[in-house]
């Protein structure tokens, strides 16, 4: 099976290499799918990650903080200042507005948590003073 790679001919070349040159030598035919082969071509056929630089994220976070939704002629400038492709600046955006999604829906769990435990120890002190009430009267 030849896998579609483009950033990286030459591992392909050697891995296809390599698989045909192990099956000739054993003498049997390549397997369908095996735990190792499922395991550690996980990776495989996925464009690398792109690393930004620290000068690059804090243009990036300007802009968020103006727009968190920059149009298709925005994304393009930054691009071309930024020396990135569009595309990335468009995952960018998007993956930090799900990080934004989840930062507040994490501070809103904390503040019903809060609110929880501080009525929770209110009953708690009620309950406590009904008991003491109660010893009293006995």
């Amino acid at each position: 099976m030849k896998l579609h790679r483009p950033w990286d001919q030459t591992a392909e070349a050697e891995s296809d290499e390599e698989n045909k040159a192990h099956h000739q030598e054993h003498g049997h035919h390549p397997p369908c799918l095996s735990i190792q082969s499922l395991t550690s071509s996980w990776y495989v056929g996925r464009r690398p990650r792109t690393a930004y630089t620290s000068s690059q994220v804090n243009v990036l976070e300007a802009v968020f903080q103006v727009n968190s939704y920059p149009g298709i002629h925005l994304r393009e400038h930054l691009a071309r200042s930024l020396d990135l492709d569009e595309d990335r600046i468009q995952i960018w955006f998007q993956n930090r507005r799900a990080k934004l999604r989840r930062s507040l829906r994490e501070s809103r769990l904390r503040m019903v948590q809060s609110a929880v435990a501080h009525l929770g120890m209110k009953v708690i002190d009620q309950l406590r003073r009904d008991d003491l009430q109660v010893e009293v009267e006995e």
